[in-house]
């Protein structure tokens, strides 16, 4: 095997697991050699209750294994005790009660030591000086991800509660210090991607992180694709939202090259809600000039205001996707959708084709509405998902039963593709 030509050998690496990468390296020097670079995944996690910066760190440090990695992962979520207690337990109310205790205890326990983990190494903003020579110092580094939601945990009750938005707790002064580390981390690195799942977005609002973030942004001049998903439930009244949406609008704004923009608002104190969002207040005039997927979801908004922001990326925008899952149980319905108060699904569709001319697929999921009860222009839809946030077709859900009336997309988008008659205001669409 030794005299294969090495491109040969690193293909063969390339398709194997961790372990194999370690067997096949302890067979001779020269596949000790082309293995070096294989030993580490190209994508390193770090949790909140090991030493992983230290590891982190190390690996920037050495010389041959910090090109390994390219993207990186930060797991900053946290259990509600009590209500995870209480969501597993029903969850496996039907289980025979030796099988469910001694479940609960092994959960309970991976729980206290995850705690204790957690006291032990400390936040994560504690470490920012050494975040942020650890990323400098990875040359190879273009993806950033910061999770709330997504548990790396092996523990199958702990990683199911997860799935429970009521069951994920967060401490807001301590999110908004580890999210400024991780900005000050990744100032001066030529990002490719970066993603949040739960950003409060009060932080845009707070004079002192909303400094620090336009401080240290300029990572955002190189990304080609941003994925936020806002929590809105720390902000108090109309003026405090409107200087967060205000704020984060100029975030936006320092990427300029985005090609994908996902943007989805998850109120957790009120998961129904969707949040009122004026595209002129957050953007004004700007547009994204080589945008081609657009997503947004769990957004309140006015159909002209929604039909110009779109419009102004009529010249680049391939595909679009309304609404998703949002803060839904995962047994309900999708939430995530889009509500109108003022205007129409019909009048928005219609003139969809024409001002997206590049368009080639759409896709709505989640509840969608316009106000207005008691008028045959009142509009309700609860769609279910058809493919994933990559295009991929999904199976069916569970929890789709015409109980519900659930339907899916498929009409709508025909029509906004090739007119014809309008799908909806059919009245069994329209309770849910």
């Amino acid at each position: 095997m030794d005299t294969l030509p090495v491109e040969l050998l690193r293909l063969i690496f390339s398709h194997c697991d961790p372990e194999s990468v370690r067997n096949l390296r302890a067979n001779s020097r020269i596949l000790a050699d082309v293995g070096y670079s294989y030993l580490l995944p190209s994508k390193f996690t770090a949790v909140g209750w090991r030493n992983d910066i230290d590891r982190l760190h190390s690996i920037a440090l050495h010389d041959r294994l910090r090109g390994s990695i390219t993207s990186i992962c930060i797991f900053l979520g946290e259990l509600s005790y009590y209500d995870a207690w209480s969501t597993s337990w029903f969850q496996h109310f039907v289980t025979p009660p030796e099988e469910r205790n001694e479940a609960m205890v092994l959960a309970r326990q991976a729980f206290d030591k995850l705690e204790r983990g957690r006291k032990k190494v400390g936040p994560l903003h504690l470490r920012a000086d050494d975040l942020r020579e650890a990323c400098s110092a990875l040359p190879n580094l273009k993806h950033f991800e910061v999770t709330f939601t997504q548990c790396p945990l092996e523990n199958p009750q702990i990683k199911d509660v997860f799935e429970y938005p009521n069951c994920r707790k967060i401490d807001r002064a301590q999110t908004h210090s580890n999210l400024d580390a991780i900005i000050f981390a990744l100032h001066g690195i030529p990002l490719t991607s970066f993603k949040v799942d739960r950003l409060p977005l009060e932080v845009f609002r707070l004079p002192p992180h909303r400094n620090h973030w336009f401080t240290h942004a300029q990572a955002f001049d190189s990304l080609e694709y941003l994925n936020w998903t806002l929590d809105p439930s720390g902000l108090q009244g109309p003026g405090s939202a409107f200087r967060a949406v205000n704020g984060l609008g100029r975030i936006l704004q320092l990427a300029k090259g985005l090609r994908k923009l996902k943007l989805a608002f998850h109120p957790y104190t009120s998961e129904n809600s969707k949040f009122a969002l004026s595209f002129r207040e957050l953007l004004y005039d700007f547009t994204f000039k080589r945008l081609t997927d657009l997503t947004l979801e769990g957004v309140s908004c006015e159909e002209d205001d929604l039909r110009d922001f779109l419009a102004r990326h009529g010249s680049t925008l391939e595909r679009l996707r309304l609404g998703g899952r949002g803060l839904a149980k995962p047994s309900e319905v999708s939430r995530g959708g889009v509500h109108l108060y003022e205007g129409t699904f019909r009048s928005l569709f219609t003139g969809l084709r024409s001002k997206l001319p590049k368009l080639e697929r759409l896709h709505l999921e989640g509840i969608f509405e316009c106000e207005h009860h008691e008028l045959p222009s009142h509009e309700a839809y609860n769609f279910y998902p058809l493919t994933d946030e990559d295009w991929e077709e999904v199976p069916r859900p569970g929890w789709v039963r015409s109980s519900r009336n659930t339907i899916n997309c498929l009409p709508f988008v025909h029509y906004v593709f090739h007119g014809g008659r309008y799908p909806g205001s059919i009245p069994g669409q329209q309770s849910y």
